[in-house]
């Protein structure tokens, strides 16, 4: 009867240590899928050079994607990728100013995004979501007003499950923020550092 006693103690310690196993190999498997890591081995000083290393990264995705705005912050240059076919933004991506890495920018774009996201992907993602544009613009500046009174969000960019909208205070873009199109939520990007400069791509 001990016996089997301790048996049963053992066996809830044996199967979470298999949980936690699987999970960590299931996160492994997915971030050396979809992260990913190519480096220029030279620090980024410009838009352009990091246009140009993300061009050759979407390149290595097949061609179906395009630049649609890059910025330079003074922590890293933040770009907007497109889906060629369809106009759709599709995610977001960080250029590391001193390796020259190019990663998955973290947050929504992880955790929100329905079709690219680590976290969120669905079957059939759609861009379609219950909250439109001016509604999540209205979820965004509410946020603003309780937590960066003065600052105004610009207008929204529509990914898969979210919208992305630039910060601004007295007219100069100051920041990020990305509002969930189901929940309302708002996660606000608070790893750029200061904004530098844009250029976007028509």
């Amino acid at each position: 009867m001990k016996v089997k006693q301790d048996e049963q103690r053992r066996f809830p310690i044996v199967a979470l240590l298999v949980l936690v196993l699987g999970l960590v190999a299931v996160a492994l498997v997915i971030s050396i899928s979809f992260s990913p890591a190519l480096y220029s081995a030279e620090a980024v000083d410009s838009i352009e050079q990091a246009e140009e290393l993300v061009e050759r990264y979407l390149s290595s995705l097949g061609g179906g994607y395009r630049i649609e705005e890059i910025m330079e912050f003074s922590n890293h240059f933040y770009i907007i990728v497109q889906e060629k076919s369809i106009g759709i933004n599709a995610f977001e991506l960080l250029v590391d100013r001193y390796t020259g890495r190019i990663v998955f920018e973290p947050g929504p774009n992880m955790m929100w995004n329905q079709k690219y996201g680590h976290m969120g992907r669905v079957i059939n993602p759609t861009a379609s979501m219950p909250i439109d544009a001016k509604e999540a613009s209205g979820y965004g500046q509410r946020w603003l007003d309780t937590n960066i009174p003065g600052a105004s969000v610009e207008e929204p960019k529509m990914f898969y499950g979210y919208y992305t909208m630039d910060v601004s205070i007295d007219g100069r873009m100051s920041g990020m923020l990305s509002v969930n199109g189901y929940t309302g939520d708002v996660w606000y990007h608070s790893w750029h550092g200061e904004f530098i400069g844009m250029e976007e791509h028509n």
